[in-house]
């Protein structure tokens, strides 16, 4: 059967494509018309297209059976796609996925309101569920729990949960579904030494060795290194075997794997700027007021020597595993988008939130 292909490349930081919110879009309103688009990554070699007769590599993209249905996505999107007789790589089939998006006592409105916006853009289908929801056993409904920022190391979700919201929580990963965690939200499932440390779920074979110290590293902008460039998650941002993102942190774990069930996927590699002398940014944040407040006005600025101690060459993004469910776990924040090369809707990072939640889509 004849094919679309949507390739979702990136050209410098931008798009083969209109947005890179928009391709996520499009691929969330085919599936919420019922079709079965199917994602394609590390390269995808044809030997003839109707644009390329020559032959043609893309970098990645999503493909979906030829109908009429597709093709009314497709242009009222205003996507580029192919006519194609088949693609010669083996797509992942993508799921209709609901989320559920914690904003109980423990979420930071600072945090969730740009984690939102990134979803909102991208198309991406979810719900709000609160500490009585959790409790109630309402994270049975959906297929994946996110966790944005907090403002602290656990403690506050906790302070709206108890035992009974974390041993739900447990049971929803263990039993249904995924879950994805933004710097508070990457600590909640670390696993403590301290047997006093209640405030962490405690399923997954890391931790971090501060506890619930975060206030010791503070914020500013960090440039990670990739471990698995062949990783769904960084589809379009790992070209080559060597790549890099570079984000805004802000006070998430140094995360330590301790076991077999969790993998480290991109380790922090060297701190760019904060709002310390010698090295405040001396660059235009454009409209992206959350990267300018990590730099320029946090009270607690990343320095040189803290991120030598805690947090050079120690896991900033990591996958585990638990009960057959994935987890992603982020230490610095992609929802808040570049930090200077681009306006915040257009950044490039949000890649690793659209990426993270269609990875967790597939079958």
């Amino acid at each position: 059967m004849t094919k679309l292909f949507m390739p979702t490349d990136r050209i410098g930081l931008e798009s083969y494509q209109k947005s890179i919110a928009n391709n996520f879009s499009t691929v969330n309103e085919l599936l919420k018309k019922g079709l079965a688009p199917q994602w394609h990554v590390n390269g995808v070699r044809f030997e003839s297209t109707p644009a390329w007769p020559e032959g043609h590599c893309y970098q990645c993209g999503f493909s979906v059976d030829d109908s009429y249905a597709a093709r009314s996505v497709f242009d009222e999107k205003g996507i580029i796609y192919e006519e194609v007789e088949m693609v010669p790589s083996k797509g992942r089939i993508i799921k209709k996925l609901k989320a559920a998006v914690y904003n109980g006592r423990g979420a930071g409105e600072d945090f969730s309101a740009p984690l939102l916006e990134v979803l909102e853009w991208g198309g991406f289908n979810y719900d709000f569920v609160g500490d009585a929801d959790i409790r109630g056993g309402k994270l049975n409904d959906f297929d994946v729990m996110i966790v944005p920022g907090s403002p602290d190391a656990g403690e506050c979700y906790y302070a709206g949960l108890g035992d009974r919201g974390y041993d739900a929580i447990r049971s929803f990963i263990a039993d249904r579904g995924h879950y994805l965690g933004v710097c508070g939200g990457a600590y909640l499932p670390l696993t403590s030494y301290n047997t006093e440390n209640r405030y962490w779920l405690n399923i997954v074979a890391a931790t971090e060795t501060e506890d619930l110290d975060y206030w010791r590293s503070g914020s500013g902008f960090v440039r990670c290194r990739i471990e698995d460039n062949k990783h769904h998650l960084f589809a379009g941002i790992a070209l080559g075997v060597s790549s890099t993102m570079n984000l805004v942190y802000w006070e998430g774990p140094s995360i330590t794997i301790k076991g077999g069930n969790v993998k480290s996927l991109a380790r922090f590699e060297s701190l760019l700027a904060s709002g310390r002398d010698p090295i405040k940014p001396y660059w235009d944040m454009y409209d992206n007021k959350m990267a300018e407040d990590a730099v320029r006005g946090w009270y607690n600025p990343l320095t040189p020597e803290i991120f030598a101690s805690l947090l050079h060459g120690k896991t900033a993004f990591a996958e585990a595993e638990s009960h057959g469910h994935k987890l992603l776990l982020f230490s610095p924040h992609p929802e808040m988008g570049n930090i200077g090369y681009g306006p915040r809707k257009d950044s490039l990072n949000f890649l690793l939130i659209y990426n993270g939640l269609t990875y967790l889509a597939c079958q």
